[in-house]
């Protein structure tokens, strides 16, 4: 009994502090909502980065959490609710921007760690009879880990040394690393360091990027790699990789094993949810939010 108060007081104290920061956030930015609006923005993402953490996504569940324990005055139904949602994604996508480069000022320590993730709207065997996605060759991956193909995207991230996401892209199942990182934006202060695995080997991007950036993209060398370097280097990379593997393994804890959405639109947002909720989280762990 004491465990489960425990629980939900630390549920109710992470809520509040969402919805401190993201008003206080909207307020900076002079940020303008109907005065007629039963919910305003910041109670919306609130609820909605709940329902990432806490309720595998599920907004019906997040607003009835919302509803009992009195954190909103007025809670709107689910369709209402999910409407409100699609119209303020640009924003939340740009908190998380903002968040990102706060942190990146902060990380002292200049280092970076990247990888990519499948996301799975369903496995090959059902891809005739999926409703989200068209029949397409560009969304048929594979993961080489799990040694299986699926049908959907790939999360194409950046994290600091510390495990908190700064950067992130969704692309098609099909693309490759060495593709699918220039979907990223890689605004990193000059001097930075990106570490990933060899799958992102490119020796002229890698040089470009060193030369009009001043980032330093450091992925790992194959054994027939022309370009060599020490083992202590190569221990180091292995190491640091654990960090974005750590990332992805607490992510993936948040999602359920079906994603339930109606349309692909949904379906993106609430993979982009979990991680905004995940990055929230770990920021409140490392005390950076404040």
């Amino acid at each position: 009994m004491v465990l489960l108060t425990n629980h939900i007081r630390a549920m109710i104290d992470n809520a509040v502090a969402m919805y401190c920061f993201l008003d206080d956030y909207l307020k900076l930015i002079k940020h303008k909502e109907d005065k007629q609006c039963k919910m305003n923005d910041a109670e919306i993402m609130m609820t909605a980065l709940i329902a990432s953490f806490y309720f595998g996504g599920n907004h019906e569940h997040a607003l009835t959490y919302v509803r009992e324990q009195g954190l909103c005055k007025c809670v709107l139904s689910k369709s209402r609710f999910n409407r409100r949602l699609h119209t303020i994604e640009e924003l939340a996508y740009s908190i998380f921007q903002c968040v990102g480069e706060t942190v990146k000022e902060f990380n002292t320590r200049m280092e970076y760690v990247m990888d990519s993730f499948p996301v799975k709207v369903c496995h090959n065997i059902r891809i005739n009879t999926n409703r989200l996605l068209p029949l397409n060759k560009e969304y048929r991956g594979k993961c080489v880990s799990k040694r299986e193909y699926y049908y959907g995207f790939r999360v194409q991230m950046i994290a600091t040394i510390d495990g908190i996401p700064v950067e992130f892209a969704i692309v098609p199942g099909r693309w490759g690393d060495t593709s699918g990182m220039k979907a990223l934006d890689l605004h990193l202060p000059p001097g930075s360091r990106t570490i990933c695995d060899s799958a992102y080997t490119f020796y002229e991007y890698e040089d470009l990027l060193q030369q009009c950036e001043g980032i330093w993209h450091d992925s790992m060398r194959r054994g027939n790699s022309i370009r060599k370097e020490p083992a202590y280097r190569t221990y180091y990379k292995q190491a640091a990789r654990k960090i974005i593997e750590n990332v992805f393994s607490g992510l993936t804890a948040l999602m359920p094993k079906r994603i339930h959405a109606t349309t692909i639109k949904g379906f993106l947002l609430k993979n982009k949810l979990f991680i905004y909720s995940y990055t929230f989280n770990n920021l409140c762990k490392n005390n950076v939010a404040t």
